[in-house]
């Protein structure tokens, strides 16, 4: 049996490159992904007079060690870099070299790096992205969509309720033009009802901005964050979070992040996510569009069949009552817009919602005798809602029992769920230390970017 002497300290002659194993990750970054785009971006910010700074590269990659290896914090971080060889190595200082104090990567921030015109984080997700681009790592065949939240820096129990504005659909121009087309074939028009509507589409095909605030809610909002939105993850248990909206490709690269308070729906972060998608990547080299129930809208998947992406989503049984009679069971008539329903009666339409609803209803002397009343309508006549555009939605469900499409969303827990999963295990995804939106996002964007670059490292060894 083997004891080890006590220790005795000496001098040794050792050399940092000689540490730093040769099949590490964090090498095959430095050979492949080019950091002086960092300079380019923040050069004007510099005075040429004056002390030497640090070398804004240096603080760039402590931000990255710091969610590649899930230190804690930015401060810990800094800590661990005294006497971390390998840290030491990666932003290129020597053995006994002095680091950075830990306040100087906010002190830059605030007060430099936050008056550029882009986000300089953002600009390392992008440069990623290039990098990922320029070696063939994305696979665009089918693209996954979801979310996921990230609790905030912020105590649920201190919180007050605000009434805040109801800012109108993103598409609301599009689906005003549509629902006054339709008006405009109503042979029940009045001339008056019929100029009222003229002006309607005119005004509709008028270069300007709609009317954002269309009405007021009342929410809860956190004390300490006041961009953080209450999350209900059951009847007894609440936290305020925020919501990062995420589109990966098939082979778990993260294309597009955006962060929103937790209590907006998927459906509503889909806009700018899918925005950022067609602003950055060639919509063409994507056929399948993935995603769960909660982006099941007509206007989604008008959006996307229009694009001529295949939409592959879920059975969705939303808004079904127990033993009562499912829409679908009522055969909708193209040719003459009725329904008919399973006594073989007719629902004529009777005008449109300002949601874009058509209203179908039966004859009340219809359904006084009708045997299916009971599982039919507990009102004394039936009455079915159809969304101008639901015939898309229609067309996406149709897609849903192809064999192709069947099998790509079988795969979207290996994608879009593996990449939050790995991001809460591995990144600390879980929660976040900072406040306010932007922070947050700058923060989750530089996760991903990180998770972004070891995948590609470790692809590459």
């Amino acid at each position: 049996m083997t004891k080890r002497e006590k220790r005795q300290y000496q001098t040794e002659m050792i050399n940092l490159e000689e540490i730093v194993p040769q099949n590490h990750f964090l090498r095959i970054i430095e050979k492949y992904f080019d950091w002086n785009f960092v300079y380019e971006e923040v050069e004007k910010l510099y005075s040429k007079v004056g002390r030497k700074s640090i070398d804004p590269i240096v603080l760039i990659k402590i931000h990255i060690i710091k969610f590649l290896f899930h230190e804690d914090s930015l401060r810990k971080t800094y800590e661990t870099l005294e006497y971390n060889m390998l840290y030491k190595w990666f932003i290129g200082y020597g053995i006994t070299e002095k680091v950075p104090n830990h306040s100087t990567y906010s002190k830059n921030y605030k007060r430099k790096f936050c008056k550029l015109e882009k986000d300089l984080l953002q600009v390392v997700f992008d440069k990623v992205i290039d990098l990922l681009e320029q070696h063939n790592c994305l696979d665009l065949t089918a693209v996954y969509i979801d979310s996921t939240n990230t609790k905030a820096y912020a105590n649920k129990k201190k919180n007050h309720k605000e009434m805040v504005n109801i800012e109108a659909k993103k598409y609301q121009k599009e689906l005003d033009l549509e629902m006054a087309l339709i008006e405009l074939h109503n042979k029940e028009l009045s001339e008056e009802e019929y100029l009222e509507e003229v002006q309607r589409i005119v005004k509709c095909n008028e270069e300007v901005e709609i009317e954002e605030v269309i009405g007021e809610k009342e929410i809860i909002v956190s004390d300490t964050d006041k961009d953080a939105g209450m999350l209900y993850k059951s009847d007894k248990e609440k936290m305020f979070a925020y919501n990062t909206s995420v589109i990966c490709d098939n082979n778990n690269y993260i294309l597009t992040v955006n962060t929103n308070p937790s209590n907006m729906h998927d459906s509503v972060a889909f806009y700018p996510s899918f925005e950022n998608l067609v602003n950055h990547f060639n919509i063409r080299d994507i056929k399948y569009f993935v995603g769960d129930a909660a982006y099941i809208t007509s206007h989604i998947c008008k959006t996307l069949i229009e694009l001529d992406l295949i939409p592959a989503f879920p059975y969705s049984r939303l808004g079904y009552r127990k033993n009562m009679l499912k829409k679908y069971e009522f055969v909708y008539d193209e040719y003459n817009d009725i329904y008919i329903c399973p006594n073989v009666k007719d629902l004529i339409p009777k005008g449109i919602t300002k949601d874009g609803y058509k209203i179908y209803k039966a004859d009340k002397k219809d359904c006084q005798n009708c045997p299916f009343k009971d599982k039919c309508t507990k009102s004394s006549y039936k009455q079915v809602l159809r969304h101008i555009w639901e015939e898309y939605k229609e067309m996406a469900n149709d897609y849903r029992h192809h064999l192709d499409v069947q099998e790509i969303y079988k795969q979207r827990p290996q994608h879009i769920e593996r990449v939050f999963a790995d991001g809460k295990m591995k990144y600390g995804l879980t929660k976040t230390y900072y406040r306010t939106k932007e922070r947050v996002h700058r923060e989750l964007t530089l996760l991903y970017a990180c998770m972004n670059l070891k995948k590609f490292a470790l692809h590459k060894s």
